[in-house]
């Protein structure tokens, strides 16, 4: 066994542990902020806090979900030692194209878990939980813009690092593409709503 392997059950337990205790410190805040019924200034920090949270449960959400996906395959990936918001690297090398596509489409299944939970919550009509929502429905259409494209690619036949690579190789344009869209979407939902 190698000191990497040694180290990785741990790794795993603090990431999850640093992970899970954001999500909640997060969540206990936006349920506080639901509660409270603030006007003036405070009513926009308030939106403000619903956005945010939205934004960074959708990227945990979504990373553990590409995790739990890619190890439901027996992918080979390896645990970061140290904490971080992209917790493992994946072996493009070591893969088959199937394992890729768990991984893929596990992150996308995280982020429309979380959608299904915010439209619960947005049931409620309360503005925090609406802008929670926008943000949410918003950050999936982000990722559906940058990730789908690559596991279409894949399903047709293509190589997953070489499709990736083609993809994302589009740089700051297609991450400003999908920004915008992505915005675009959690503005509409949020008048919408």
């Amino acid at each position: 066994m190698t000191q990497a392997s040694r180290r990785s059950p741990v790794s795993l337990g603090r990431q999850a542990l640093a992970h899970g205790g954001i999500a909640l410190l997060l969540v206990a805040l936006l349920l506080a902020a639901h509660s409270w019924t603030g006007t003036g200034p405070a009513a926009y920090l308030l939106l403000a806090w619903g956005f945010l949270t939205g934004l960074a449960l959708s990227h945990i959400v979504h990373e553990w979900c590409h995790f739990l996906g890619a190890t439901a395959a027996r992918s080979a990936l390896t645990l970061k030692p140290r904490l971080h918001p992209l917790f493992f690297d994946y072996d493009f090398a070591k893969n088959t194209r199937p394992q890729f596509l768990c991984l893929s489409f596990g992150g996308l299944l995280g982020n429309m878990l979380l959608l299904s939970l915010a439209l619960l919550f947005a049931g409620s009509h309360s503005p925090v939980m609406i802008a929670f929502l926008a943000a949410v429905a918003g950050q999936l259409v982000f990722v559906l813009m940058l990730e789908l494209p690559v596991s279409i690619g894949v399903m047709a036949g293509r190589d997953p690092l070489r499709t990736l690579e083609q993809h994302f190789g589009q740089g700051g344009p297609l991450f400003l593409r999908a920004g915008i869209v992505g915005l675009a979407t959690a503005a509409l939902v949020f008048l919408l709503y």
